[in-house]
């Protein structure tokens, strides 16, 4: 027993026949030839999917990074995000997932597309994410595409990738501060631990990544999105960020102290011993001029040297190092 096509179904058939090879008389079997072998050309044989060309799975890794998203799709009320603020969180997902699936459905919206995006979702998840921290390195010009895809070619064939790397969340924050503007070059750090006995806040941050590198977590992505506004992400969840000028921000400086203004006195290693009042200039038509043999008199008698003090000692006291913002995890002790 034959099933009859309608009109329509017959049209198709000998479309589809016309495309694939010569007209055959009846179009029922040609049809039904299709019916029965289109599954396969969707899914392999062994159930899974043909892996993606490298550039999409680093076009992917990097809109799962929020690259080229519209910043009201993270932002969508100014007030959210007010002025002289930072906002942490955490990337959803799903949300992710659903923009992974969106693009991959993009060439249409019917029934076998959708079927093939459910069995590519899971192999380009776990694509996307051995990807992660190699979007950085391609973005800065420090590899290519290519060169990435070989390189994760190779980690994937010493299987050191695991499944729990996969599960590794990404966070990160939003600044929205005059200091992204003004220090451009701000550094961002994230440790594993808030604890000072682990992260000391005075400690060089080079130095405690390489005698502990089981508390860095690692930087994913650090840009400017507009002259006012920071974004990093983050390959896990930090208990301490870091916001640090950058290092030649070195600079000479006074310590506000109620109405005045104070210096430190500093020994020969560096380390502050104590402070004095900066004496001001007198009659001059300029405020706030520092007395400087004033303030070198003052430096002598609190902390007397071998020898009365000359610039280079003045300058000692007036050194600022760059200023550190610490973020923690952890409420502060109590004292």
């Amino acid at each position: 027993m034959t099933t009859q096509l309608s009109s329509g179904g017959r049209l198709l058939a000998e479309r589809l026949g016309a495309l694939l090879g010569p007209a055959a008389p009846d179009p029922q079997p040609r049809l039904r030839t299709l019916a029965a072998t289109e599954p396969a050309t969707v899914a392999a044989t062994d159930g899974t999917a043909p892996p993606l060309p490298a550039y999409v799975e680093h076009l992917l890794a990097r809109w799962s990074l929020l690259h080229d998203l519209p910043f009201r799709y993270l932002v969508p009320d100014a007030r959210l995000l007010p002025a002289e603020s930072i906002r942490f969180f955490r990337l959803d997902t799903a949300w992710l997932a659903q923009l992974r699936a969106g693009a991959l459905a993009v060439g249409g919206d019917g029934s076998r597309e959708r079927a093939g995006v459910r069995t590519l979702l899971p192999q380009v998840t776990a694509a996307v994410t051995e990807q992660l921290p190699l979007v950085r390195e391609v973005q800065r010009t420090r590899m290519s595409i290519p060169v990435a895809a070989d390189l994760l070619a190779q980690v994937r064939a010493t299987g050191e990738l695991t499944a729990a790397e996969a599960d590794i969340p990404v966070t990160g924050f939003l600044l929205r501060s005059a200091l992204v503007s003004g220090w451009p070059a701000m550094e961002v750090r994230a440790w594993a631990s808030d604890s000072l006995a682990d992260v000391p806040s005075g400690c060089d941050p080079d130095a405690l990544a390489r005698l502990r590198p089981d508390l860095v977590v690692d930087l994913l992505r650090l840009e400017r999105l507009s002259p006012s506004v920071l974004l990093a992400l983050f390959r896990g969840v930090p208990r301490l960020v870091w916001l640090e000028e950058p290092p030649q921000s070195v600079q000479f400086g006074l310590e506000e102290d109620g109405t005045g203004w104070r210096v430190p006195i500093r020994d020969a290693a560096g380390r502050e011993v104590g402070s004095v009042p900066v004496p001001m200039r007198t009659g001059s038509t300029v405020d706030g001029v520092v007395n400087v043999a004033g303030l070198a008199g003052a430096l002598d008698a609190a902390r007397p040297l071998p020898h009365p003090r000359g610039g280079a000692a003045v300058a000692l006291s007036l050194l600022q190092a760059p200023s550190r913002q610490r973020f923690a995890a952890s409420a502060p002790p109590t004292s």
